[in-house]
């Protein structure tokens, strides 16, 4: 079993893959969890087996595999998925700060062109803060670069997995 499950509260899942991606499970109600306690962890077990044998990369039908294993194991759907974004917060925050730092811009000197706190810009390059698209386009323009979709692991544009 490579995939890790946990509920973080009665009501919401983590799920770690294999491969690294992390998702947050959001239900409607305690069912899952309290199965989960009552039956040595059935529940976990369950889902980390579901998400091993049928989650890829692939997105395409993965997620109506494993739901439709959930109804049949009489479980509860989730009503909601959210991909974990601290890691790409984080990236995006070092990536600013090793760019002003390559500049020789100190810290409240990009704030202040910016038009943002500097405890605020702090918390972006530490990956804390989810920033939003008009303070991250107006941060990449002092820095004199541009926001940009840029391919993962060495994918070429146009390519999807």
């Amino acid at each position: 079993m490579a995939t890790k499950v946990s509920f973080v509260t009665p009501m919401r899942v983590k799920v770690e893959t294999e491969m690294g991606d992390t998702f947050f499970l959001v239900y409607h109600s305690k069912m899952n969890y309290e199965i989960n306690q009552k039956y040595d962890g059935a529940f976990i077990k369950c889902m980390a087996d579901v998400f091993d044998k049928y989650y890829t990369d692939d997105t395409g039908e993965v997620w109506s595999n494993i739901r439709a294993i959930l109804w049949r194991t009489s479980y509860d759907n989730w009503f909601l998925v959210e991909e974990d974004r601290d890691e790409e917060r984080e990236r995006i925050g070092k990536r600013i700060r090793e760019l002003r730092k390559m500049q020789g811009i100190d810290g409240k000197s990009l704030a202040q062109q910016v038009g943002i706190d500097a405890g605020n810009l702090s918390r972006i390059e530490q990956g804390r803060f989810s920033v939003g698209f008009d303070t991250l386009s107006k941060i990449a323009s002092v820095l004199r670069m541009r926001v940009d979709f840029v391919p993962v692991n060495g994918e070429e544009y146009g390519e999807h997995k």
